[in-house]
């Protein structure tokens, strides 16, 4: 597509311009800071940092980490195409655990039948930031929420694994308890693992979702305890790899470490914290105010919000000490929470305008519920077209 090509050629000069950023300078960034901790340091905790020394082992480094993240941005569009391919096959976004649609793998027709569609969504889906009103707060970003970040390496690359967990992870799920596909099972471990070798704040907020429905799965669907633990078991080698950058970014020498804080991060640079944590996911809030009934009916649907609750919860009460303490950096988990709700929210909203049950079965209401939608949608998306043609001009993400 297109339109997806340009912006790949903009976001590959967006970072190559940021690699060469210095303190005051335009095109303010994580990715230096990043770059001199693995090149001249040689102090790491993510895999991003073994490929940035293997890059500057030649004399293009900053242009191959410019070409790498364009094509980790690019791929986290085509990924969240195939998530949403996957999500709207068949009755699958109905099943409860396994039993309403269809186990066959060679069923891949989506009910939306436009694959163009659904790729220009895709495509939104990963431009999408806050609702952002300049009285709730003056900055586009910062004091807000963001399922869309361009300045954090790490964050970029930790959303394409964590996609990608997700399409394995709800390919396993819509059958577990019928059968378990070996290749998907093991897919499910490697991209968790990768995951939280690049950053851990993905699993961190996805284990404990996962875990809850397992527990779900077990008390009311009475799934066999053997398929619920094999299941479980995916995210054990993760966990392995979470011990040991604890050790690299918390032990004793380094100062940092992890303390209970309640509402310090989310009040970090926030005027008014509740009303921008209540703008970043405006569309959600709409939705669920349209659906509510769906929430509990609906797996996919209280999965994308237990995920979110229980970012919200590690943003809430936890914050680390020391050098890191004003970085924020529970947020990383809660803002793929947030990618991840507006997509599930995304298909919700469609399927209750398809359907036109409950309010929806009034036409005035229909065609409120599709305006309104489509223009808060439109903003969240029309927000981060105007962050991301800034940051082109040189702008600070702190804008």
């Amino acid at each position: 597509m297109l339109l997806t090509v340009v912006y790949g050629l903009a976001c590959a000069w967006l970072y190559y311009k940021q690699t060469f950023h210095v303190e005051g300078e335009l095109f303010e960034s994580d990715l230096p800071y990043h770059i001199s901790m693995a090149v001249e340091d040689n102090w790491f905790y993510s895999l991003t940092a073994v490929i940035y020394q293997l890059f500057y082992k030649t004399p293009f480094g900053n242009l191959l980490v410019a070409v790498f993240l364009a094509a980790v941005t690019i791929a986290s569009i085509y990924a969240t195409w195939i998530l949403l391919k996957e999500l709207t096959v068949g009755l699958y976004i109905d099943r409860n655990p396994a039993h309403n649609g269809t186990c066959d793998e060679n069923v891949t027709k989506s009910v939306w039948g436009n694959e163009n569609l659904l790729l220009l969504l895709a495509m939104g889906l990963n431009l999408v930031m806050p609702f952002f009103i300049s009285s709730a707060h003056y900055q586009r970003y910062i004091g807000y929420q963001s399922p869309t970040i361009w300045h954090n390496s790490t964050y970029i690359c930790m959303k394409l694994l964590g996609i990608l967990a997700l399409i394995l992870y709800f390919r396993l799920w819509k059958c577990y308890d019928q059968k378990l596909n070996v290749r998907n099972f093991m897919g499910l471990a490697l991209a968790l693992m990768i995951a939280n070798t690049i950053k851990p704040s993905f699993v961190m907020v996805f284990a404990p979702a996962m875990a809850v429905f397992l527990l779900f799965d077990l008390m009311i669907h009475k799934i066999r305890l053997g398929k619920i633990i094999l299941f479980g078991l995916t995210v054990i080698p993760s966990l392995f790899v979470i011990l040991w950058q604890n050790m690299v970014l918390f032990g004793e020498d380094t100062g940092n470490g992890i303390a209970l804080d309640y509402g310090y991060t989310l009040t970090l640079h926030s005027l008014h914290p509740k009303a921008t944590l209540l703008l970043s996911i405006a569309f959600p809030i709409f939705v669920l105010f349209l659906s509510f009934a769906s929430l509990w009916k609906d797996r996919l649907y209280l999965f994308g919000w237990t995920m979110w609750g229980f970012g919200l919860l590690e943003v809430t009460f936890f914050n680390e000490t020391g050098k890191r303490a004003r970085d924020g950096n529970f947020l990383w988990g809660y803002s793929f929470c947030i990618f991840f709700l507006f997509l599930v929210s995304v298909l919700i909203w469609v399927k209750g305008l398809a359907e036109k049950k409950g309010i929806l079965k009034n036409r005035v209401i229909w065609w409120l519920a599709l305006a309104m939608g489509t223009g808060i949608l439109g903003y969240h998306i029309y927000c981060g077209l105007v962050f991301f043609t800034r940051l082109l001009e040189g702008t600070s993400y702190w804008m």
